[in-house]
């Protein structure tokens, strides 16, 4: 009797479980290689977002370029300060500020005399002709330098701030005088001690952006034209991280004679809160951000 042969061979069927096997070790190595590449491509597009983040934060950071040539006259009680122009470097660039800010200071006056000598004021614009001259608590006798100044370079802005000199020479040959109100038994020798460092700083860079912005509206007055700086400095200042006058919301007003009753023209006060200025609520006032009081 034949036997029966149809009962299917394991050896027969080995290779159909090979091909079964290959096929699946196949689609494992897909989709493993399938989602090797979607993390890749996802890491990718994510350092490309944080470095456009980064680079958008770094951009609105970006320094400005200092357009215009300045001379900083220091005085006796400023030209120690080793952060004077602390805030003018975080806002310009490092190249336009070597090519554009000259400074004399004090000592540079006294480097031959004990007394100051002021004349050296006249020689440095002859030998470096600027733009605008930025003085800081100016010794006495430098209205009569300044004017002198004036007279010869009919173009030059002069910027007057923290007078120790007379003020009336100063507003005569200044486009603007500023001082911060201080107590009338303050002493004017000691005002380096008592002012802060961040008020001095933001002065600075007031005084720099009003000379920036000199030729946007050559007619304003004075006042009006110094509070636009002062309100461009705050926002310049806040987008640095930065409080303006060290967040002390000081009032900006034309100084008013009391026993003359006359405001002046180009002499400004800023006046901190506590007082809230000696102006007349009638007069022209503006807040540390430019707003109008």
């Amino acid at each position: 009797m034949k036997k029966n042969t149809d009962t299917a061979s394991p050896v027969a069927a080995h290779p159909v479980y090979l091909r079964s096997g290959f096929s699946l070790c196949r689609l494992r190595q897909t989709i493993i290689r399938t989602g090797f590449i979607i993390l890749i491509v996802g890491f990718i597009a994510g350092a490309a977002s944080c470095d456009g983040k980064s680079g958008s934060g770094k951009l609105s950071h970006k320094k400005k370029e200092l357009t215009h040539s300045l001379l900083f006259v220091l005085g006796k009680d400023f030209y120690q300060y080793s952060d004077l122009f602390t805030y003018l470097s975080n806002v310009y660039d490092s190249e336009s500020l070597k090519a554009n800010l000259h400074i004399l200071s004090y000592r540079d006056m006294t480097a031959k005399t004990k007394q100051p000598r002021l004349s050296i004021i006249s020689e440095r614009l002859a030998a470096q002709p600027v733009e605008a001259l930025i003085s800081i608590g100016i010794p006495e006798g430098g209205a009569r330098i300044l004017r002198t100044a004036q007279e010869k370079y009919p173009d030059l802005h002069i910027f007057s701030l923290l007078p120790v000199e007379e003020i009336l020479p100063l507003e005569a040959c200044s486009d603007i005088v500023v001082d911060f109100e201080l107590p009338d038994s303050f002493a004017k020798a000691d005002r380096a001690v008592d002012i802060p460092a961040h008020d001095v700083q933001t002065l600075v860079l007031c005084a720099v952006t009003a000379v920036e912005q000199i030729n946007e509206l050559p007619e304003q007055e004075p006042f009006p034209r110094f509070a636009r700086a002062v309100a461009t400095t705050v926002d310049i200042l806040k987008e640095q991280g930065i409080a303006a006058w060290g967040g002390t919301p000081y009032t900006l007003h034309p100084y008013k004679d009391p026993e003359l009753n006359i405001r002046s023209y180009n002499y400004l006060i800023l006046s901190p809160p506590s007082t809230g200025g000696r102006a007349d609520s009638e007069e022209p006032e503006m807040s540390a951000a430019g707003e109008k009081q």
